[in-house]
């Protein structure tokens, strides 16, 4: 008789199938056929829902080896520049001006080290958020990304945690810990445009969360609100107490800010989010006026979505845009 196969269902042998419905108790056969199925999809469920467990470090395992083969790629002075201690103080530097930033200066790299450091990038951001990250950077001119720097805190060849960090003037990107295989923090992500013409998809998303929302609006008008900055206790109001559309609204505008990376790193994201509260807790505020108009039409509003060790914004009231994102 064939062996029994788990094959979209549970599948038994010809031969046992036709014997039941030749002998007299065959219903009775048959039916302890069911259940031995059931019983083995169930099983054949819970090694899927292990499998899944067993493979939640995989993405971290990978972006491991990648910036360990960037790593590996530079030669010693680079590696002795771009390496640093782990708990190194500008790992958290919260910075949109240009400038010198930690690590070396990816256009110091030579065209293979290039490639490897696209590919670290090319894990954490999307190809929206890859095309958004040069356009950011050829704001500032035709060098690009090359201007930016590239940091690895800790080291990703050794095991232990390390953060990877590429930054200078309004984009900092690809920062994420990882630690024990699973991403513990993530951020921050500063994000920006001067002239305020990129981002608009972000913009006007919020735009419609300000659309939506009923009287009284949460909107605080004494005060600017310093994109990056975590939201002050008590301002704004909780996620929870707006109405249905406006609570549609935002989670569309998070899932617009989420696009820009991968889906594995927006999984992360959201599974960090949940961890500190997740929309229950979240609060909500608008600040300066409200979002009625976009930064390069005049608009200077300012927009602040936070839980406890996490904060996504948006910050217009400046006459040009920062954004940023982080939990840690």
């Amino acid at each position: 008789m064939e062996a029994w196969r788990l094959q979209s269902g549970c599948k038994v042998s010809r031969d046992f199938t036709n014997s039941a419905r030749q002998s007299g108790n065959g219903r009775f056969r048959l039916g302890i056929m069911i259940r031995l199925s059931n019983r083995l999809l169930l099983a054949a469920a819970g090694l899927f829902l292990i499998t899944l467990d067993l493979q939640a470090g995989e993405f971290e395992l990978s972006f491991r080896s990648q910036a360990g083969g960037f790593i590996s790629g530079l030669d010693k002075n680079q590696r002795d520049g771009c390496l640093l201690e782990v708990d190194d103080k500008r790992r958290w530097k919260m910075q949109y001006t240009g400038g010198k930033r930690a690590g070396i200066k990816i256009g110091d790299l030579n065209a293979k080290q290039r490639v490897k450091l696209e590919k670290v990038m090319r894990m954490v951001l999307s190809d929206e958020g890859w095309t958004m990250a040069n356009k950011v950077a050829q704001q500032d001119g035709p060098e690009g990304l090359g201007k930016y720097w590239v940091a690895c805190f800790g080291d990703p060849r050794t095991g232990d945690p390390f953060a990877f960090r590429i930054a200078e003037h309004h984009l900092t990107v690809v920062h994420l810990e990882v630690a024990k295989g699973e991403t513990k923090e993530f951020g921050p992500i500063l994000l920006g445009a001067n002239p305020p013409k990129l981002w608009q998809a972000d913009e006007e998303a919020l735009m419609q969360v300000w659309n939506k929302m009923g009287a009284p609006k949460p909107l605080i008008k004494e005060k600017a609100a310093i994109a990056s900055e975590p939201m002050q206790a008590g301002e704004g109001v909780l996620f929870g107490t707006l109405n249905e559309e406006a609570r549609s609204s935002i989670k569309k505008a998070w899932d617009q800010r989420l696009s820009i990376f991968t889906p594995p790193i927006q999984k992360r994201i959201n599974r960090l989010h949940q961890a500190r509260g997740g929309w229950e807790k979240s609060r909500v505020s608008f600040y300066k006026e409200g979002a009625e108009k976009r930064c390069v039409d005049g608009g200077r509003w300012d927009f602040k979505c936070g839980l406890p060790g996490m904060v996504w914004d948006f910050e217009s009231s400046r006459a040009h845009i920062h954004m940023s994102l982080w939990v840690k």
